[in-house]
């Protein structure tokens, strides 16, 4: 049997329950009740579909210098997501993003997860802001993840550039975005937006 590699995790009973016991977006700072303590690594196989744990995922929202969202049709290794539209880049967060604080093990998770899926990723040439958190009870998907949810600002004159797995992509404004059959966590995200303008 090969071995997987292992990625952080969290007891679920480890949440706040008002976090955890329904759908939402809550604008909250994990990182206050959470440290690396709280931390497991653990093979990917063996928590798939236990909800005991919650896998932490960095999902992040690209928005461009006209106020929009870059978004695409699911296609990747998430068999149970496609034919969703996202506008969110999120990724296990592995052993090799592993770093001293909590907080410092997302952001290398978040990093990493951007440079594989933006051909052009230039982290200079962003800006990052944490908005809270996600979580759907609802599905199978949902009930082993917790989407710690980010906003790339890009800085004018910087298009990010999507790699194969996202292929499709476009740059959509929110009234563009609300009528498309979207993931759940999308619609859960685009709660934590400030305002974003329309471009024009």
């Amino acid at each position: 049997m090969v071995k997987t590699k292992a990625i952080c995790c969290v007891e679920t009973s480890a949440l706040p329950l008002a976090w955890t016991r329904e759908s939402g977006a809550f604008p909250v700072d994990i990182h206050a009740t959470l440290n690396a303590a709280h931390v497991h690594w653990i093979e990917r196989a063996l928590v798939e579909d236990d909800p005991a744990y919650k896998q932490l995922i960095p999902y992040v929202l690209i928005r461009n210098s006209a106020g929009q969202l870059l978004c695409y049709p699911r296609h990747g290794t998430e068999l149970r997501l496609h034919g969703l539209y996202s506008c969110g880049i999120g990724g296990h967060i592995d052993e090799t993003d592993r770093r001293e604080t909590l907080a410092e093990t997302v952001t290398a998770g978040m990093l990493r997860e951007l440079d594989e899926e933006l051909s052009n990723f230039e982290q200079s040439a962003m800006r990052f802001e944490y908005l809270g958190i996600i979580n759907d009870a609802e599905s199978a998907v949902g009930q082993v993840h917790l989407g710690l949810v980010y906003v790339a600002w890009c800085a004018a004159g910087y298009i990010p550039a999507p790699d194969n797995e996202l292929a499709g992509a476009e740059w959509l404004n929110l009234d563009q975005l609300l009528p498309l059959r979207k993931e759940t966590w999308s619609d859960l995200a685009c709660r934590l937006l400030p305002v974003l303008p329309c471009a024009g």
